[in-house]
């Protein structure tokens, strides 16, 4: 526990990541704990951390709020379902521009090894406020996006919370 404790102090963001509460769309999240998003062996820090949360519509969310790919819950994925999963880890990576939440930035890859999804998934990566964290998002459509599950999924991104450092 104390070791956890002395971590989490080495956290540089003090509250867990979290999405703001959205009608019609349920949310969790991890908490801090220990990261396996920890870059190259030469960048490592003693006690890495990472946070993670999830937002979804149209579908329970079935899985450990860390698991990346979210692979019960998008077996089970309806047309109409999105889920937008998240994680923030340190350190920044080398480099990284600081993250914008628009899916029109998304980069998209074939998805996942667990539960194909004609959709794939969309990535956006970059670096938290003060350039002191790393962020990841992917979000996950259980059919080719329409403008409306695009709109949807925005409106969840526009709910994530990236804190400043503390």
């Amino acid at each position: 526990m104390a070791v956890f404790l002395a971590a989490l102090a080495l956290a540089p963001w003090l509250h867990p990541l979290a999405f703001r509460p959205l009608p019609g769309w349920q949310t969790g999240m991890s908490g801090n704990r220990h990261s396996l998003y920890v870059g190259p062996p030469a960048k490592r820090v003693a006690a890495p951390l990472e946070s993670s949360a999830w937002i979804a519509r149209n579908v329970r969310y079935r899985d450990a709020a860390a698991a990346d790919p979210p692979n019960k819950t998008l077996k089970s994925l309806p047309p109409n379902g999105v889920i937008v999963w998240a994680v923030i880890f340190n350190l920044a990576q080398h480099g990284a521009k600081p993250i914008r939440l628009s899916l029109s930035r998304a980069k998209h890859f074939a998805c996942c090894e667990g539960a194909g999804l004609i959709a794939g998934s969309y990535d956006l990566t970059g670096s938290g406020p003060g350039s002191t964290y790393s962020v990841l998002v992917r979000i996950y459509f259980g059919s080719r996006p329409t403008g409306t599950l695009r709109a949807e999924a925005q409106r969840a991104l526009d709910q994530l919370e990236l804190r400043p450092p503390r």
